[in-house]
């Protein structure tokens, strides 16, 4: 009888050291394929052809975790991922209805119901996607992200290498590599913005977040950082290399500090307020001016953002023009050829303040900057929410001068790292918490059960 009953100091300390129900490998496989094919929407190729719907390949994790749980049916883990969802789902109720305020209020303002519409629905998809995989593969899920993305983009890699030839393709890619990132044909046209700012992300949770306790992670870690290097100069991203470098050592100096998650706190609540002046600063065309007195080349930025000015107001009480309103307007100026083609307006600050209004705008500074971060701290710890503070940092010096705010991979990789690292985190947790008990205490237990039996 007693050799039958392993006994732990309560219900809890069973469940902590209940074996992880693996995901079945072919549930594994059908998962990467999903992220790889979903990945490879963003080759120009099929990007100019189909748009954004490859990208849609993604809910196919949802088949996966549904297989996952008929091979092994995991509750407490189901609970776990989905707990997740309400969370993030948050920032679509805010973009839902402040947009459907404003078109129910001012009509006029809703051509763009449709495409607007379509973006709510992939930002939906991007929270569905990191909840299904952190629940098929926990604290790894970062790990098959990571590859899968690789896997894709190596593949565009090869894609492209029939147009150009094998010589002049690697040749092409030796130039970029060897003057960091100076190149034409080939590696022009591996510029795959998306998946590129993502390696950024990577990159940020390779060097300073990643375990490297045993020889196997030393190697996946070491593994990421060149990898996620090598694809960012591929995909010529030099600027967001200075920008990765920075919020590296502001991770090292916030580890240096007695208590990291006041200035974590106060970093998101710096940037919230640093928003309201930049918008100040780009209307007044005091930024352009600055950049411009350093010999910083706009790129036609300087025109951009001064054509907005007579479309909205920099005010408390600016409505807003609707999600995806600053698209309309776009294709307007191309129109009436104030602009050649219809450019992003390369300012997701600006773009948000437009379309959502500044109470949009507020909520939406707020849950990310202010919310977020200590939601991360307080429901999981201070590491994770150092981790989501270091990749949203990083975003947002794209979102000063890019429109990566909704771009489909930045925004899978901005919620699955966190959320996949607060995983590890939970279980290291757990482990410390939990100790085996003493033989008298084992005794005891067995003590009372043969009198209760």
């Amino acid at each position: 009888m007693m050799s039958n009953k392993l006994l732990l100091n309560g219900a809890d300390s069973g469940k902590l050291q209940r074996t992880r129900k693996e995901c079945p490998v072919f549930v594994a496989f059908l998962a990467v394929a999903c992220t790889v094919l979903a990945g490879l929407g963003d080759w120009k190729v099929l990007n100019n052809a189909l748009g954004a719907l490859p990208k849609a390949i993604a809910v196919g994790v949802i088949v996966c975790a549904f297989l996952s749980f008929l091979v092994a049916a995991d509750f407490a883990k189901l609970r776990k991922a989905a707990g997740f969802f309400p969370v993030f789902l948050l920032m679509i109720a805010v973009y839902s209805l402040i947009s459907l305020y404003i078109w129910i209020t001012d009509f006029s303002k809703a051509a763009s119901i449709g495409r607007a519409g379509q973006k709510i629905l992939f930002q939906t998809i991007t929270i569905v996607y990191c909840v299904f995989m952190c629940y098929l593969f926990e604290d790894r899920a970062i790990n098959y992200l990571f590859f899968s993305m690789c896997a894709a983009n190596t593949a565009i890699i090869l894609l492209e290498m029939p147009k150009y030839g094998i010589q002049e393709s690697i040749s092409s890619l030796v130039t970029c590599l060897v003057t960091f990132g100076d190149a034409e044909g080939f590696v022009r046209a591996l510029e795959i913005h998306d998946i590129t700012f993502l390696f950024g992300q990577f990159f940020i949770y390779y060097l300073m977040f990643a375990p490297k306790d045993t020889k196997s992670e030393k190697r996946i870690r070491r593994c990421g950082v060149i990898l996620s290097v090598f694809f960012m100069l591929v995909g010529l991203k030099r600027s967001i290399l200075p920008a990765v470098f920075l919020v590296c050592a502001y991770v090292k100096l916030l580890r240096t500090g007695k208590k990291p998650e006041r200035f974590i706190l106060a970093t998101g609540i710096g940037l919230f307020l640093f928003f309201y002046l930049y918008l100040y600063l780009t209307r007044s065309g005091i930024l352009v001016a600055f950049l411009e007195s350093l010999g910083i080349d706009m790129m036609g930025r300087d025109v951009l953002w001064k054509l907005p000015n007579d479309y909205y107001e920099l005010s408390p009480f600016w409505k807003g023009l609707g999600f995806e309103g600053v698209t309309d307007l776009v294709n307007m100026w191309c129109r009436e050829g104030l602009i050649n083609r219809a450019y992003p307006l390369h300012n997701d600050i600006l773009k948000i303040f437009i379309e959502l209004g500044a109470m949009g705008f507020t909520l939406w500074a707020g849950i990310n900057y202010i919310l977020y971060p200590a939601y991360w701290m307080t429901r999981h710890d201070t590491e994770t929410g150092m981790l989501y503070m270091a990749v949203l940092a990083y975003m947002t010096v794209t979102y000063l001068t890019d429109n990566t705010a909704f771009y489909f991979w930045s925004c899978i990789g901005l919620r699955l790292i966190p959320m996949s690292y607060s995983y590890r985190i939970r279980q290291t947790r757990d482990q410390k918490q939990w100790k085996a008990p003493t033989p008298e205490e084992s005794a005891n237990e067995i003590r009372l059960i043969e009198m209760g039996e």
